[in-house]
């Protein structure tokens, strides 16, 4: 960004660093899940970093809304677990894709932190895979809630 519009946005670089530790402090909480044991609390964890990401998040509500749509697409064709691991990397691919197409470090550093989340999902077995799939599709859709609610006027 050159530096004369870092002076006229300066909470812009504050809000990517937040953004980098957020997800760092959300990924932390997807490897400690034990989904045959999973409270409450993992879920309100992970609905109160939604609500931080979502409110330091400088994306238009449209972008959100179509990498949203695309996980939420994949939960009506979910199938076995190759096909979930199949789906799930085109989602990451047309994420890095907008990522290349723009200089945005908001947008870079969400999508490295989302790639990460989507990693940890598909790292996990057959028996596994669909329930941190859930959870990583509760999360990403708080996220975007959180979002519409801190910028409204971002679409």
């Amino acid at each position: 960004m050159p530096e004369n519009r870092r002076n006229q946005y300066p909470n812009v670089q504050q809000n990517v660093s937040s953004l980098e530790e957020l997800f760092k402090d959300v990924e932390s909480v997807f490897t400690s899940i034990d989904v045959n044991n999973i409270d409450s609390s993992v879920y309100n964890q992970l609905n109160s970093y939604a609500n931080r990401i979502g409110k330091d998040l400088s994306l238009n509500s449209s972008r959100l809304r179509k990498f949203y749509n695309h996980i939420k697409k994949l939960e009506m064709e979910i199938g076995d677990h190759n096909s979930i691991v199949r789906k799930l990397n085109k989602f990451i691919a047309i994420m890095m894709y907008d990522v290349g197409r723009e200089n945005n470090e908001g947008l870079r550093n969400f999508a490295l932190g989302m790639k990460k989340l989507v990693d940890l999902v598909k790292s996990k077995n057959a028996d596994e895979i669909k329930k941190f799939y859930n959870i990583f599709l509760d999360f990403f859709e708080s996220l975007v809630a959180y979002h519409k609610y801190y910028h409204p006027e971002r679409s």
